[in-house]
Order: C-alpha cells, then structure tokens, then sequence
C-alpha cells in the first residue's frame, strides 16, 4: 500500500512537469513592446531593460515583436525601484560587494479586446532582480570571487528578468 502511494505521488509530480503549455491563446502572434518606463532617478534604465525583453522574445521566437499597430498583444513595463546598497566592507572599511535589486512591475494588454489581461506587480517577488557584485577582491571570503562593475551586474538583473518576463507572457508563470 504504501508503494503504490509513493508511485502515485511520483506519477502526479512527473505529470505537472511535462504539462507546461503556453496560456496565451493561438491567436495570439504578435507582441507589441514599447520602451518600459524609468520611475527611478537612475539615468536611461529602461532602453536596456526593453531591449533585453525584446531580445528574450526574439530569441524564443513564439511571437514576433512588432509595432503597437500591428500586434496583439501589449507588454508594457514600469521599472519602480534601484536600489544599491554596501553590503560587504574589507579591513579598511573600503566597499567590496554591493547588492543591487531592481523592481519591476507588468502589464499585460489583449489589443483586440483594450483588457488587460493581467498585471504583475513586482516581478520575481522579494528578491527577484536582486544580485550581489564584487568591486574588490580585498576580502579573505570573496578573494577568488570575480570582479564586475554595476553595469555588468545590472545586465544580468536585466537579463534574467528578460526570461522571468517572457515566461510570465507564455506560461503565466515567473522562473523564479
């Protein structure tokens, strides 16, 4: 009895992983998505967090990226928070990790009907578009930890947020 429960509870788990199915109804082949909007006081954020949204898409190839007027569908994003914090100091009480998060809020629109369709406030959750960055290797913890400036740290937030968004459009889901 207590096998044929364990098989049971293998076959239901190994059933809701193969299901991943889009959400997005067939009809739906073009995507429109325009610039995001900059709500922070961080300079020119949001061409490249679209542009790494767009690439996402691109890549992934399922809806072809288009112009407002000739898609079905509007992804619209709002970048509300950059927060960049110290969080790690060396023995001079000189900065050498910061940890950057961004907050992303989603809007997604159904351009044949005018409804939204969703909106996600926060995309990730609580630490979703979080990360942490080394500036120094003076530290014995992180001395073989690799070097990057906010910059690279940023593209990467903005990167794996690309997928988060992407997954969110198809599947109705975040990837983490």
């Amino acid at each position: 009895m207590k096998k044929l429960a364990i098989i049971a509870v293998l076959a239901s788990l190994l059933c809701g992983c193969a299901s991943m199915k889009p959400v997005l109804p067939e009809k739906v082949r073009k995507i429109a998505i325009p610039t995001f909007a900059n709500r922070t006081s961080q300079y020119d954020l949001e061409t490249g967090f679209t542009n790494s949204v767009i690439k996402q898409f691109m890549v992934d190839g399922r809806l072809e990226v288009v112009s407002r007027d000739k898609a079905d569908v509007l992804l619209e994003g709002t970048i509300r928070q950059y927060l960049l914090q110290p969080m790690l100091y060396d023995v001079n009480n000189v900065i050498v990790q910061y940890k950057l998060k961004i907050v992303l809020d989603l809007k997604f629109t159904d351009l044949a009907t005018g409804k939204i369709s969703w909106e996600q406030k926060e995309l990730g959750g609580i630490t979703g578009g979080t990360t942490t960055y080394n500036v120094s290797g003076g530290s014995a913890n992180i001395a073989t930890a690799r070097i990057e400036t906010e910059n690279e740290a940023r593209q990467r937030i903005f990167n794996n947020m690309a997928v988060a968004c992407l997954n969110r459009v198809i599947y109705g889901w975040e990837n983490y």
